[in-house]
């Protein structure tokens, strides 16, 4: 008896399982830096060696990239600036050292979606200023303004080639979806190469990797651009052979009659 019921109990719950409020889906730890890691905030960020307080450099980092944070920051001079460097460490066991002041912990990585986000000063409406952030700007959302109207960022501006620290965007201008995050990383490093290969490598491993993207006709867009055939280079126009002049010839002079004698 009590399993002919079952299913009948079953049948009388769905509509309550149906209507429970589902979970908000988590964001993805590759997005997210807490105290103890950082993002890259930058294009290429140097990377260095400490050896007895002196820097040498042994290459450069990818914005986007989430370091492992592995102790306090140290003092030392780049380029005859004393500036602050921190320990890090990446997924592949590398080691080194980065300015401080461009890797980003606790936040959230993010991108701006519209054409031209206005930048505030505060959260507040009345405090937009003149000066904009571009679409498929990345930026660190600080973790404490998070999912408030107004977010602030610290982020890298890809057309002026500019870090704009501590501003505010409103938050329907940011995406911090994963695949979004990824494929503007990729379109830019795209963008940055000089090497055919290497950009169709960021563009479909950003297509194929990340078809949810809201960048996706961005990469498409890219990619067929890419794979466009070349107009053949025009040849420089050949200038006809210089021809020097022919010397002039003078015009035949008539001969002059003879002078009358004169009369005796």
């Amino acid at each position: 008896m009590r399993c002919a019921l079952l299913p009948a109990v079953l049948l009388a719950l769905l509509p309550l399982l149906c209507c429970q409020p589902k979970p908000a889906p988590s964001i993805l730890p590759s997005i997210v830096a807490d105290a103890r890691s950082a993002f890259v905030i930058v294009a290429d960020l140097p990377l260095f060696d400490m050896e007895k307080g002196s820097l040498v450099a042994r290459g450069t980092l990818p914005i986007g990239e989430k370091l492992a944070l592995l102790g306090q920051a140290t003092r030392a001079f780049q380029a005859g600036k004393e500036r602050d460097f921190v320990p890090v460490r990446r997924d592949s066991g590398a080691e080194g050292w980065v300015r401080a002041d461009l890797v980003i912990s606790k936040c959230i990585l993010g991108v701006v979606t519209t054409e031209a986000a206005a930048i505030y000063d505060s959260p507040h409406n009345t405090a937009a200023t003149t000066s904009i952030i571009p679409r498929l700007s990345i930026v660190a959302v600080s973790s404490d303004t998070g999912g408030m109207t107004f977010i602030r960022v610290t982020g890298f501006d890809p057309v002026a080639r500019i870090l704009l620290r501590n501003i505010y965007l409103r938050s329907e201008v940011v995406s911090s979806n994963p695949h979004d995050v990824q494929a503007a990383i990729l379109l830019q490093l795209a963008a940055a190469s000089t090497s055919p290969s290497q950009q169709r490598a960021f563009l479909t491993s950003a297509i194929k990797d990340n078809p949810e993207s809201i960048f996706l006709p961005d990469l498409k867009g890219a990619l067929a651009e890419l794979d466009a055939p070349r107009p053949a280079p025009t040849p420089p126009e050949q200038s006809p052979p210089s021809v020097s002049p022919e010397p002039a010839v003078p015009a035949p002079t008539s001969p002059q009659a003879p002078a009358p004698a004169a009369s005796q």
